[in-house]
């Protein structure tokens, strides 16, 4: 678990202050909140209980719950929520959560603020352990595999793994056993050698935005959970500790399958959790709005690749700028920035995706300026909003 002696941070106040503060600028609202605002609660009732390995699924399975009794499946657009939880004496949690989104943006837009997370408190050196257990069918293959494969090599298997094993606990087996080092998960099966097509491309999505992000990663085969939670992506982002160890400063998924399992509902979900001790200042300053001078929009795959690293640059200029990278149609995204009320409008589409540069666009009077996207933050400072 992450302490605060692994970042700058004063306190844990201060660790969530920033966490706050880098979510709401890559569009993240307070869950209860929203839900609370735009949604009517209803009583669902449960089709079926999943199998959870973590507490952090079983965290993933309550919001799921949440998500459903609101009806947010329903909603036509995406959504993006972020939550703390400091109800433990001993640890605080900031969680994100992006709703209603197949693609792999949305694995896109959670690392994505994640890692400005990571950077905001302190953390230069990190790594993203990412794997993908596919879709249903490609898990279900996947994890016939590792149960032939463990039950071959059950005399060799400590009795904490053996245990599991004989009890029906595939996944809690191979995970003891990669919580031990234990050297037969060197030979163990891969997940992602039983991907079927659909899987990989959705894959090579998610790694295209981690490379366009310019974030190492490592896949890591060893990183599993239930198949009545995950589905394709799951990671974990690491930091080294000063015994020459790791510490998962933060983890999460795709976690489609838990709507399926529950309710037999698509609610299309990507979260992850960054979970940390209590030390110092809990409480948390009150966040201000930002009125932003800026909208951001894209269009196109290329342009979506380039999206992250436009929005870190305007944050680490402090330029107020909002977007919605989640949105596919740019119609829908200016309609946005008509709400807003903004000034300028930056766009990118697959012309100034592949010429690196940018318009920006006037609001009042419709005229437009290309912007080279290296001069990108420099001239919407110079403007004057």
């Amino acid at each position: 678990m992450l302490q605060i002696t692994h970042t700058n941070c004063s306190s844990s106040g201060d660790l969530l202050d920033r966490l706050t503060n880098t979510s709401i600028y890559y569009g993240f609202v307070p869950f209860e909140t929203a839900v609370k605002e735009d949604f009517k609660k209803r009583v669902l009732k449960p089709r079926s209980t999943p199998t959870l390995y973590s507490p952090f699924e079983r965290k993933l399975m309550n919001f799921t719950k949440v998500c459903a009794s609101y009806g947010i499946h329903r909603s036509t657009e995406p959504h993006c929520f972020y939550s703390i939880d400091t109800k433990s004496s001993k640890t605080a949690s900031a969680d994100l959560h992006v709703v209603g989104v197949k693609s792999a943006i949305a694995e896109g837009l959670v690392l994505a603020s994640l890692i400005e997370g990571v950077k905001d408190c302190g953390i230069e050196s990190f790594v993203v352990h990412i794997n993908s257990l596919g879709d249903r069918e490609s898990y279900a293959r996947y994890m016939k595999e590792l149960q032939s494969f463990l039950r071959a090599h059950i005399n060799d298997l400590p009795a904490y793994a053996r245990d599991e094993l004989l009890a029906g606990n595939v996944v809690k087996s191979y995970g003891k056993l990669v919580d031990k080092d234990h050297e037969c998960i060197k030979d163990a099966p891969s997940s992602i050698d039983f991907l079927n097509d659909e899987s990989r491309e959705h894959l090579h999505d998610v790694l295209e935005y981690i490379e366009h992000m310019d974030i190492q990663y490592e896949l890591d085969p060893t990183i599993i959970g239930s198949g009545d939670c995950w589905s394709h992506t799951i990671f974990e982002i690491r930091v080294p500790s000063a015994d020459g160890n790791c510490v998962v400063f933060a983890r999460g998924g795709r976690h489609d399958t838990l709507a399926q399992k529950i309710y037999r509902i698509d609610i299309p979900s990507v979260s992850a959790t960054i979970e940390h001790e209590l030390k110092g200042r809990t409480k948390m300053s009150n966040h201000k709005d930002v009125t932003p001078s800026f909208f951001f929009a894209q269009l196109g795959t290329n342009a979506k690749m380039k999206s992250f690293s436009v929005v870190s640059q305007c944050k680490n200029a402090q330029v107020p700028i909002a977007h919605r990278i989640a949105v596919e149609s740019i119609g829908d995204q200016l309609k946005h920035a008509e709400k807003l009320s903004v000034p300028y409008t930056v766009i990118i589409g697959h012309k100034e995706a592949l010429e690196d540069s940018a318009i920006v666009r006037n609001m009042y009077n419709h005229s437009q300026t290309i912007v080279p996207l290296k001069n990108l933050t420099t001239h919407l400072n110079r403007l004057k909003v």
